[in-house]
């Protein structure tokens, strides 16, 4: 795991509360105790060692735009594959929406598993809707999977995406230059599916998706919020701040859009929605993920 630069200061997990002091606008109510596995993360994160069975498959898929981003999971993928775990990257594609890209994640981990071979999911942003599609198209998969965590997963619409396809009419909007060019991309084949599910605009199996999560698969989520930007690259944090002051984000989705009603949740602070498979700004993403892991089985068994 990487060492954070000697000028930056390491993230930490505690201090998820403190968001009144800079989204005091903020409509949030914790999870109840039967489903907050926050203290548990908190304790994992001085030691994060897994501790599934060795011949489990660990799945990580990314969310959108990922296939443009080598680096998505990377030293994760390492890492476990030096602790001795066989780990799947799945291929994604932004040009599909969820409920396709489900059915090719189901298509590719049903070739990749071994007969009787158990697995976990660990997939970030849209990635969590694309793995929850695919668990609930085939039964079988969701039958072998032991857990499925999901970080930051876009439950709500993005608003950067919403402003492109035009969905926020008769909203106040700032002028922002690149909005022209993402609004020709967000159109072309090669993204306009995967946009369009995390916009306003989705496909309306995502809200039934939502509503009936897998009853046998232990799962649970991660939601955070950013005060300040962790890097230049995709965040909007002064997009959000204009639009709704003062409203708990992670730079792309405000707080209540990344959240699953009934389900485990692990509330982070300080937390930008690329830092999980980007890293930057003192955070260890390979050791995020471990910990993630290691609270998987017993914190979502809870649900």
């Amino acid at each position: 795991m990487k060492r954070p630069s000697a000028i930056t200061h390491a993230w930490m997990p505690e201090g998820f509360a403190d968001w009144p002091l800079h989204f005091p606008a903020t409509e949030f109510v914790a999870p109840d105790a039967r489903l907050d596995c926050t203290e548990k993360f908190v304790a994992a994160w001085h030691m994060p060692m897994p501790s599934l069975d060795p011949d489990t498959l660990v799945v990580l898929v990314a969310g959108l735009f990922s296939e443009w981003l080598p680096g998505c999971f990377q030293d994760c993928a390492q890492t476990l594959r030096r602790l001795g775990y066989p780990v799947l990257r799945l291929p994604v594609r932004s040009s599909r929406g969820v409920m396709a890209q489900g059915r090719h994640i189901s298509k590719v981990l049903t070739a990749e598993l071994r007969q009787g071979q158990r697995f976990v999911v660990l997939a970030h942003s849209k990635g969590g809707l694309d793995a929850l599609a695919a668990l609930a198209q085939n039964q079988a998969l969701s039958e072998a999977c032991d857990g499925v965590a999901l970080v930051q997963p876009p439950t709500g619409p993005s608003t950067v995406i919403d402003d492109v396809l035009a969905c926020n009419v008769g909203q106040p909007s700032g002028n922002y230059p690149l909005d022209r060019v993402r609004r020709v991309l967000a159109k072309t084949r090669w993204v306009a599916e995967g946009a369009r599910d995390i916009s306003s605009l989705r496909d309306p199996h995502i809200s039934d998706l939502l509503e009936h999560l897998p009853a046998d698969v232990p799962c649970l989520h991660v939601i955070s919020w950013s005060a300040a930007p962790s890097s230049r690259f995709d965040t909007h944090h002064g997009r959000l701040n204009a639009r709704r002051p003062g409203w708990a984000h992670d730079g792309q989705f405000y707080l209540e859009h990344q959240c699953i009603e009934g389900m485990p949740q692990i509330c982070l602070p300080r937390l930008d929605h690329g830092q999980p498979v980007l890293g930057g700004g003192g955070f260890d993403a390979t050791r995020f993920w471990l910990t993630l892991l290691a609270v998987l089985h017993g914190c979502a068994q809870t649900r």
